[in-house]
């Protein structure tokens, strides 16, 4: 049985994941949600005002009252610099999918590693799952290297899965980690 804690503050040298507020909403806007180069790959449509940001977190900033709710803001260096989620959380199957986003600024840095690290430590460590997984679209080879680096493993490529926003079927690429390959990777760096 899943323990939910909720969206949680997390900490790792110059990173900090934390909940959005209503105030981050500039920030978001002008660091990744209305640039194209970050939302190329991502599900959500590239925000072309600051009220789409507004009412996106007008949305997703009461949702923490829920404690299965996991959406943080990523702070590199005092920065908002990012999001990150876990979604699609399967109760029965004690699973959750991750997702995050990065602005321009921020990439090839190792902070959405980093930041994904802490988040399957949290997830394995304090809420009890028993695998997340991740997908990226294989024209962004970039996301596949931070799963990999974070302990990830490929699992899958489903062809011509997902239609991206330009209408292009992609392929996509499927990652993964179980609990006890988590549990294996920390021992071994013990």
């Amino acid at each position: 049985m899943l323990q939910h804690k909720g969206t949680v503050e997390l900490f790792a040298s110059g990173l900090r994941l934390r909940r959005f507020t209503m105030d981050d909403a500039p920030a978001m806007f002008h660091t990744w949600a209305s640039d194209d180069r970050v939302t190329k790959y991502v599900t959500f449509r590239t925000h072309t005002s600051l009220e789409t940001t507004r009412s996106v977190l007008a949305w997703c900033v009461p949702e923490y009252e829920k404690k299965d709710y996991y959406y943080w803001l990523i702070e590199w260096e005092g920065a908002p610099a990012g999001s990150f989620m876990l979604f699609n959380v399967d109760e029965w199957n004690a699973r959750a999918e991750v997702g995050y986003c990065l602005g321009y600024a921020y990439w090839n840095k190792g902070i959405a590693t980093k930041a994904l690290r802490l988040v399957l430590d949290f997830a394995f460590g304090e809420v009890g799952f028993e695998k997340i997984f991740g997908q990226h679209d294989m024209e962004n080879p970039a996301s596949g290297r931070v799963m990999e680096k974070a302990g990830m493993v490929r699992e899958a490529v489903l062809r011509r899965h997902f239609r991206r926003r330009d209408g292009i079927f992609s392929d996509l690429a499927v990652y993964g980690i179980c609990r006890k390959d988590w549990e294996a990777e920390r021992k071994g760096s013990a």
